[in-house]
């Protein structure tokens, strides 16, 4: 059972997401035919399409469609409901980080609010931290 106090997207709320991420993709593409997206990405249009409509399309993906469309990699992870590559391999390598992250998420004595402060103090660390490098 999740401790944080909220629940995460329904099943409705998941495809909507995707289906708005792939509508996104489909503006980008703008002019662009499926076929020459599809020979940069080496899919076929059908699956293309499927993603399109709102198919959850592996990591890899995401990241050569990010490429192709020079956008932004986390956003668009974001957008498809999915945690961005650099983020997982950091936590994933990370043992110090995975020990933080799973302390504040088990603490029941935290509400998520307060969680959502801890992570965002985190990140205001980090930021001084880097500007106090320059």
């Amino acid at each position: 059972m999740d401790n944080s106090g909220t629940t995460g997207p329904t099943e409705r709320e998941l495809y909507l997401m995707r289906f708005d991420a792939g509508q996104y993709l489909k503006e980008l593409r703008g002019e662009r035919t499926l076929s020459a997206i599809c020979k940069l990405l080496k899919v076929t249009p059908a699956h293309l399409s499927e993603i399109e409509r709102g198919r959850l399309p592996t990591d890899h993906l995401i990241s050569l469609l990010a490429s192709i469309y020079e956008v932004d990699e986390d956003d668009l992870f974001r957008r498809f409901g999915k945690i961005p590559i650099m983020a997982t391999t950091e936590v994933a390598n990370n043992p110090a980080l995975q020990n933080t992250l799973a302390e504040i998420a088990r603490n029941k004595k935290l509400t998520a609010a307060q969680k959502s402060k801890l992570y965002e103090d985190i990140h205001s660390s980090y930021v001084r931290f880097i500007k106090g490098l320059k």
